[in-house]
């Protein structure tokens, strides 16, 4: 169970075809790089989040925004990394600093569309808990056959 919700600000999604060294294949990169606010987005004329100052539950599996979507049998060579960095934790009602918790072991996986069966997303999976609001920003790259791709989620 969830107490906090999580939303995710996609920045722009890079494409590019490069070689691999080893065998020369052709090979699809693309990098995700976003934002994800975990328990309250930021205010829009200070930028920062509010001091919601309880203990709460993360456990949240989305799908990337701008995520490509792929042909299952053409990723079983398909590598994708994460890398997770703690952006904004706001002071809270009381004068202090919030308290992070901890976001253990963020994800980033492929997940089968919810109304196509013959292709995957790819989803962030954050777990854990906080104490108070928290910013994350976020960057997954996907390394595929270019026959794996099929469309692009829409903007």
């Amino acid at each position: 169970m969830t107490d906090a919700s999580v939303h995710l600000a996609a920045q722009p999604r890079l494409d590019t075809l490069v070689t691999e060294f080893r065998s020369d294949a052709q090979r699809l990169r693309t990098d995700f790089a976003g934002t994800a606010w975990i328990g309250d987005v930021p205010d829009p004329a200070s930028g920062m989040m509010g001091p919601n100052y309880q203990r709460r539950v993360v456990d949240s599996q989305l799908f990337l925004p701008d995520t490509h979507w792929y042909t299952v049998s053409d990723l079983d060579d398909a590598e994708i990394q994460v890398a997770v960095g703690l952006l904004q934790v706001p002071g809270t009602k009381q004068g202090t600093q919030g308290l992070v918790g901890a976001i253990a072991d963020p994800r980033a996986d492929f997940f089968e569309h919810p109304e196509h069966d013959d292709r995957v997303g790819v989803c962030l999976t954050l777990r854990g808990q906080i104490w108070s609001n928290v910013g994350l920003s976020y960057r997954i790259t996907v390394l595929c056959r270019p026959e794996a791709f099929i469309s692009s989620a829409p903007a």
